[in-house]
């Protein structure tokens, strides 16, 4: 198994270092929306941490990893050190349901020994490009997805 470039270590370690920031900042927004952001971002360090241990499919364990902590670090945007409203409250818990499917995911596949590995590698393919969907459509689905207010506010600017 060849090792990892140092660039790429260094990649992760600013993933992770991002995703603490993030973490932070979850503590300093009052109300149940700072524990979600600081439970993604919790989520988004496990992530990457567990690819980094697992002995089977590293490659691909850290593939979904580093696409899942940069999703999280373009949620940030969104976020103000505010209260957060209660429509963004909910997207950001959908989109923490997602991450730990992913988490678990990539726990269950680090874990496959060569031997199984042998014979399903192309579920282990699967598998990957399936959580690598899953971030993009659960991304997709929190940008996307808004309240009615907000989309009144769109169509009543368009109109006029």
């Amino acid at each position: 198994m060849s090792q990892p470039s140092s660039r790429s270590v260094d990649a992760r370690a600013n993933l992770v270092k991002g995703l603490k920031v993030l973490q932070s900042l979850g503590d300093a927004i009052p109300g149940p929306g700072g524990g979600v952001i600081k439970g993604i971002a919790g989520i988004g360090v496990v992530v990457l941490e567990t690819a980094e241990r697992v002995r089977a499919n590293k490659e691909e364990c850290i593939e979904i990893a580093q696409r899942a902590a940069q999703l999280i670090l373009e949620l940030e945007p969104q976020l103000s050190p505010d209260d957060i409203s209660e429509d963004l409250r909910l997207r950001l818990e959908a989109y923490s349901s997602v991450l730990r499917e992913v988490s678990e995911t990539i726990t269950r596949i680090g874990a496959k020994s060569k031997w199984k590995r042998a014979f399903r590698s192309a579920s282990v393919s699967e598998e990957t490009k399936d959580c690598l969907n899953k971030l993009d459509n659960a991304y997709q689905d929190f940008l996307v997805t808004a309240s009615p207010s907000y989309i009144l506010i769109i169509f009543d600017a368009s109109s006029s």
